[in-house]
């Protein structure tokens, strides 16, 4: 799917009983009363920089500039938010939207704005300005959620959704040269090598896909919601208990999980 925000369409609307999507997709849905919930997080810091044209070399040169990120209501759109925000130009820059990740970068790389935030550099040209993950700043870029329906009809396929996720990292992490030769067949349309995309994953996504309760309130401060939630937004039931049993570490010793 083209977005993170795409995938939480299609679990609200039914097509998918579970999606790894935009945790802001997530928590919006969620206050609006989808029947969903969250069950796991990739991150605990947003792990995006904003990449700039050459010439930029300060955050005030982008006002009056372009944004561009992959779909409103996106990671993408969320994380550049918050750098706004947390930069004091909130309001000041113009957000466009181009589509997927792909069409994003090519728009960078076209020129047709001057920056972009993403996780990896979107075009050979790009130089990193800022990194999201050096603010200071509690945030899950995706959580794993599954229809309310699914979780009560089929819990042990919710637990091995999980357990094959926090397998797949843990492969990642351990096995680095399949991980280079998978991320080198899957990632190739982003561009940069594989290399790359693999110090991505080692630097930001966590062993433990746990929901942070201050990511969560990041979230929810950004969303524009504030007072008591009156809806289950999260449930860490099955990864606290993956974890507290040695499913987690058993992976990282070499033993079977």
């Amino acid at each position: 799917m083209s977005s993170g925000a795409v995938a939480i369409q299609a679990l609200v609307g039914g097509s998918v009983h579970a999606a790894l999507g935009a945790s802001n997709a997530v928590v919006a849905a969620i206050l609006k009363g989808a029947p969903i919930v969250a069950v796991g997080s990739n991150t605990s810091r947003p792990g995006m920089v904003l990449w700039v044209q050459p010439e930029i070399n300060q955050p005030d040169q982008l006002q009056g500039k372009t944004l561009a990120i992959t779909r409103y209501g996106s990671t993408s759109d969320f994380v550049t938010r918050l750098i706004l925000r947390k930069l004091g130009l909130e309001g000041k820059v113009e957000i466009r939207q181009f589509g997927g990740v792909v069409e994003a970068d090519v728009g960078f790389r076209a020129r047709q704005a001057e920056g972009r935030v993403a996780s990896q550099a979107p075009g050979p040209q790009a130089k990193k300005l800022v990194d999201a993950a050096e603010l200071g700043i509690p945030f899950s870029m995706n959580l794993l959620a599954v229809s309310n329906d699914f979780y009560k009809r089929a819990p042990k396929s919710v637990e091995r959704i999980l357990m094959s996720y926090i397998e797949g990292i843990a492969g990642l992490r351990t096995r680095k040269q399949q991980a280079l030769e998978v991320l080198g067949k899957y990632m190739g349309r982003r561009g940069g090598t594989a290399e790359m995309h693999y110090e991505f994953v080692t630097k930001y996504l966590n062993a433990v896909p746990r929901i942070e309760p201050t990511a969560v309130d990041t979230i929810l401060e950004m969303v524009g919601h504030s007072g008591p939630v009156q809806t289950k937004l999260f449930d860490n039931s099955i990864i606290e208990r993956l974890a507290k049993e040695g499913f987690v570490d058993r992976l990282y010793k070499g033993g079977k999980p």
